[in-house]
């Protein structure tokens, strides 16, 4: 049913719909303002001669900023599969996840701010690399986390080799989808049970 003009202003005092108004907005805006910079900052390193000089280091020996694309989805998944097919899958599924984030923040009550910040996290950082796939059919990623190891590490269950281990470089994205896919996780274990104690 159809909102009237009153009930419609009313719905956006309403807590849940102001974090949505905030965040997700937020969350686009520092994906594609952060993805621009690596695109005219980063993008350019990738020319220099010296590998030590494509990309800017942040903290020395395990953190930098360097320039990837990513046409497939998290580690790299489908990269090398058919842009035919591969781009439309991506953007559809990403379209009916974020329908499914909609549907389930509706059923979102008044007081579970936490909640709610969690979803407008995932839905944000779902957006802004559904305008990645949508522009240019692959996401921008640029944020880089790895450890360098000058011996094997045994763990006893395994050996790492020494040398840098990376972890699949990220956006900023990535990072809200992260934070709220915890958040949900925290939400599920801490505040779900103490709820349905007292409705009991």
């Amino acid at each position: 049913m159809a909102l009237g003009k009153e009930e419609f202003l009313k719905s956006l005092g309403e807590p849940k719909i102001l974090i949505a108004l905030v965040s997700v907005p937020l969350a686009v805006l520092l994906d594609q303002l952060t993805k621009l910079w690596a695109i005219l900052t980063l993008q350019p390193l990738l020319d220099n001669r010296e590998p030590m000089q494509r990309f800017l280091t942040v903290v020395d020996g395990c953190f930098r900023m360097k320039y990837t694309e990513n046409p497939g989805a998290a580690w790299g998944l489908l990269r090398n599969a058919s842009a035919e097919w591969r781009i439309p899958f991506f953007i559809l599924t990403s379209l009916v996840a974020i329908g499914a984030f909609i549907w389930f923040y509706r059923k979102i009550e008044r007081e579970q701010k936490w909640l709610a910040t969690a979803i407008s996290f995932i839905m944000g950082g779902a957006l802004g690399n559904l305008i990645d796939r949508i522009r240019m059919g692959r996401v921008v990623d640029f944020i880089e986390w790895f450890v360098s190891l000058d011996q094997p590490l045994n763990l006893g269950f395994m050996t790492i080799e020494a040398g840098e281990k990376h972890w699949p470089t990220f956006n900023v994205a990535d990072a809200f989808i992260t934070a709220g896919v915890i958040m949900f996780i925290l939400e599920m274990m801490l505040f779900a049970p103490k709820k349905s104690e007292a409705l009991e």
